[in-house]
């Protein structure tokens, strides 16, 4: 499935913040996992092992990729997460772009939605800021709002989804890309 797919939607679920801000003081229904169909909780104090790291620049070499491959296959039917490192990020750029995000978030809905996901009111782009697709009827919802943006590779970004506030979102990103490129690998 090609990345930039649009899928037909049922309809828009709210936005979360939007929600919060409203005063809603418990999620909706439509944002509950049923009891039957959540997963058992675990106790802390039984958790056998830290938090699994994977080390994604060992995924790609052939001497430890076999191992590695099998970390993360645990990491993700045990844990459902693991921490990943190897991926070759400045901490620098990290924080700067968790900034960047963390004041999109903050922005007024206006501002946020002139990136949303929905294409025509009736279709869901994987690009841009906004929640689930609703594609089924009684679909469980994550409680979050999202903004996903395609970086790599370089042709395929959709600029029309990225944010122009804050002004240094692009800049951040864009800048990292052009240093992994110069990057010797």
């Amino acid at each position: 499935m090609a990345y930039d797919q649009q899928f037909k939607i049922l309809g828009l679920p709210p936005i979360v913040q939007e929600l919060v801000a409203g005063g809603v003081q418990e999620p909706p229904g439509q944002y509950v996992v049923p009891e039957r169909d959540r997963p058992a909780a675990a106790v802390v104090s039984e958790m056998p092992e830290p938090i699994p790291v994977v080390d994604l620049s060992r995924l790609s070499s052939s001497a430890n990729s076999v191992q590695e491959f099998a970390k993360l296959q645990s990491a993700l039917e045990n844990w459902g997460f693991f921490l990943a490192v190897g991926h070759g990020m400045e901490s620098a750029f990290l924080g700067e772009a968790m900034e960047a995000a963390r004041q999109f978030f903050e922005l007024p809905l206006e501002e946020r939605q002139k990136c949303s996901n929905v294409v025509d009111g009736e279709k869901v782009s994987m690009d841009g800021y906004g929640n689930d697709m609703l594609v089924f009827e009684n679909q469980i919802l994550d409680w979050c709002d999202r903004l996903n943006l395609l970086v790599e590779p370089e042709p395929e970004r959709n600029y029309s989804m990225w944010p122009t506030k804050p002004h240094t979102f692009r800049d951040i990103l864009c800048q990292y890309t052009i240093s992994a490129e110069l990057r010797p690998t």
